[in-house]
């Protein structure tokens, strides 16, 4: 169990990303740093505050390990929300857009890593560790089996639970909204914003992406029979798998999550861990959680 003595200390920092958005968020730099940091990416509708005692959490025990710790919004977070984009031609020198949860085309989140990324390789870090969260989970895993980035030196998947097999979902409702979701975006209406689908307003080109079989966004289909887990075998980094054993949106036990993606690793270094008595959001155990991670970090070959 990790004791913090004292807060880390935060910067609040923005990137910009290749596609001109800009996001807010925190950088916490060891007394004595190395070449590692991590980088946090949150889950749907998160933000880089939204678990203030995880953050100063996790930045202290990477200061203590003499590792960076950065944590950026990105644009999934909120629901729905105005974003900066630069554009040089405005007086200000940018306009907004709305963006969120409920909007974001999923595959742009590479835009969203990169630039998080490209942060932390300008403050001097050379191996960067990808941790994502929840849907952030699904990001990171994405971009580590979409895009060759050198500067990725490993993938932590912490919560990596499939929103399509989702406990909360009854069969015979599912089979409506995919029908209804279907007949949109058929008509050229996938921006339409819909409140009665999920527990969010999104549009219909947002939830087809969030709970539609074999999307780019559906990358846990720990449940399939076929072509299961296809691109997380795509994923030869290092890479941690962590679950939660009362996983509140684990539609199965988490043992047997676990063994499918133990079953299809590719990694040259690969460990998954469950993290008993715990949620989704490490209600309780975030100690254990910060100890899973950093024990992990620090061992990388």
């Amino acid at each position: 169990m990790y004791i913090i003595r004292d807060m880390a200390k935060f910067s609040l920092e923005e990137i910009e990303t290749r596609d001109r958005l800009i996001h807010q968020g925190i950088f916490a730099a060891p007394q004595k740093p190395g070449k590692r940091a991590i980088l946090w990416v949150h889950g749907l509708t998160g933000r880089f505050y939204g678990d203030a005692a995880l953050m100063n959490l996790l930045a202290d025990v990477c200061g203590e390990a003499g590792m960076g710790f950065a944590a950026f919004n990105n644009r999934g977070h909120d629901v729905i929300t105005g974003f900066r984009r630069s554009d040089p031609s405005d007086p200000k020198g940018y306009v907004h857009d709305m963006i969120g949860a409920g909007r974001e085309v999923f595959e742009e989140c590479v835009h969203d890593i990169d630039a998080g990324i490209s942060f932390l390789a300008g403050k001097g870090y050379t191996e960067i560790i990808l941790v994502g969260h929840s849907t952030g989970a699904n990001k990171v895993c994405y971009y580590a089996a979409t895009v060759k980035d050198l500067r990725v030196a490993a993938v932590v998947l912490a919560g990596p639970i499939s929103d399509r097999y989702s406990p909360h979902n009854d069969p015979a409702e599912y089979e409506n909204n995919m029908t209804k979701l279907k007949m949109l975006r058929d008509d050229g209406k996938g921006s339409s914003l819909l409140t009665s689908v999920t527990w969010m307003p999104a549009t219909a080109d947002r939830l087809w992406s969030l709970i539609a079989p074999h999307t780019s966004e559906d990358v846990f289909n720990y449940g399939d029979e076929t072509d299961r887990l296809t691109l997380f075998t795509k994923i030869t980094a290092p890479t941690l798998v962590v679950l939660s054993g009362n996983d509140e949106n684990a539609d199965r036990p988490v043992e047997e999550i676990k063994k499918a993606f133990d079953e299809k690793t590719k990694s040259v270094y690969y460990k998954s861990v469950i993290i008993p008595d715990t949620t989704h959001g490490y209600e309780g155990s975030q100690d254990d959680f910060a100890d899973t991670l950093i024990s992990w970090a620090t061992r990388l070959p």
